[in-house]
């Protein structure tokens, strides 16, 4: 599949932030972020190429009229006074650039671009995905030396209608070259156990190489104890003629969208079926789904989150110090010996912390360990900070993650 750019509009704080390209110019050259290799002015667009962890990238630049959408999820909290200023605005500042070979890696790189034109961003909509973003989380983000969450990289949304269907459907996966994916016929009751695996298999294949072909197998996850749960894809012409035109994403609805580079789940419920080519709505696990199965994180995505979890203690700490504050550590406790893997050895389990002193962390285990025997819940130890892959801060107004610490600064 061709890969589209990814389109975002950065809303400044002030209208004048846009109206000097030369000092756009300046912040470019003298970034740190990444390096600028060559930039060019044809009307009012600025071309550039620039290197970012080994690879070259292409962005276009270019003020334009703003509007903002009415359907775009607000992904953020925003004090009123930036609500109302990014209502009221009318200008701002378009970027587009095609994303590299890492999807997750071109995403930061854009929040960094959009940092360095303008240090100071009130908000950023991001358009490939229909998100609107806090400038303040996107100046944290693009500060940081890890890069957000993938879940940033798309939106999945939920279409419901007058009767009980609802269609599931993603945006912002085609700019990371797969396909967006879509959950049909799911219902009001259904839809947000269907919307997790939807979501799980998003991210599943950001993760992956290669997108399995369609109609290929696929294990997602264990569902229940030995149920596998196997998705396929399907193209989505093939998929809406399984159900009635008219239907919530069936053929009426796909004449001005929706209709390129776009595919259903559906789910293989044993080996005959795959090798019959039967393949069956999600909805034949809806008993086992409603379950609420958890659907386990890669590698790579648990050392991302360690990382920031890591690079952001120091608001952990400072936290704690407030006792209106709870707070929760998750932390990697090396398994029995039967239970390691080549590509496992750690059970990530939450501890409720009890004390912080000289830089260590006392805290008491809240819940039963499965590969550790002689743990159990309602344990105390003592934890350096480099054993903490996780953490949550429950203040009196809400919980904050290491993602949204932003909110502390508000």
């Amino acid at each position: 599949m061709t890969k589209p750019k990814s389109y975002m509009f950065a809303v400044p704080s002030q209208p004048r932030d846009i109206e000097e390209p030369e000092l756009f110019l300046e912040r470019l050259r003298t970034t740190g972020a990444f390096q600028l290799l060559s930039e060019r002015m044809e009307e009012e667009t600025l071309y550039l190429e620039i290197s970012y962890e080994g690879q070259s990238y292409s962005a276009e630049i270019y003020p334009s009229d703003f509007t903002l959408p009415a359907l775009y999820r607000c992904q953020h909290l925003f004090p009123d006074v930036d609500a109302e200023a990014v209502q009221a605005a009318q200008f701002g500042l378009a970027i587009e650039m095609e994303f590299g070979s890492d999807p997750l890696v071109s995403y930061h790189l854009q929040l960094k671009l959009i940092h360095t034109l303008l240090p100071d961003v009130l908000a950023v909509l991001d358009d490939s995905s229909e998100k609107i973003l806090s400038g303040r989380w996107v100046i944290l983000a693009a500060q940081s030396t890890v890069p957000p969450a993938p879940r940033y990289l798309f939106t999945a949304q939920a279409v419901s209608g007058e009767d009980d269907c609802v269609w599931l459907h993603t945006h912002g996966l085609n700019r990371c070259g797969r396909p967006e994916l879509e959950v049909l016929n799911s219902t009001k009751e259904t839809y947000q156990t269907h919307y997790n695996t939807l979501e799980a298999l998003a991210l599943r294949l950001l993760d992956e190489e290669n997108t399995p072909e369609y109609k290929a197998p696929f294990f997602l996850a264990y569902v229940d104890q030995g149920v596998p749960l196997v998705v396929t894809l399907i193209d989505w012409e093939e998929a809406i003629s399984c159900y009635p035109p008219d239907m919530l994403g069936g053929k009426n609805d796909r004449e001005e969208g929706h209709n390129e580079d776009t595919c259903a789940i559906f789910v293989y419920p044993n080996q005959e079926s795959f090798e019959e080519g039967k393949y069956s709505s999600l909805a034949i696990y809806d008993d086992i789904l409603k379950e609420n199965p958890i659907y386990m994180l890669s590698t790579s995505e648990t050392n991302r989150m360690k990382a920031l979890a890591a690079e952001r203690m120091e608001y952990f700490f400072q936290a704690f110090k407030d006792k209106h504050n709870h707070l929760l550590a998750k932390i990697g406790l090396l398994v029995d010996e039967p239970h390691r893997t080549d590509f496992s050895e750690r059970e990530h389990i939450w501890f409720e912390v009890t004390e912080i002193k000289n830089g260590r962390i006392t805290a008491k285990l809240t819940q039963e360990p499965y590969y550790i025997e002689g743990l159990h819940e309602g344990h105390v130890g003592t934890y350096s900070p480099e054993e903490i892959t996780d953490w949550l801060i429950f203040t009196p107004e809400r919980r904050l993650t290491p993602d949204d610490i932003y909110i502390l600064s508000l």
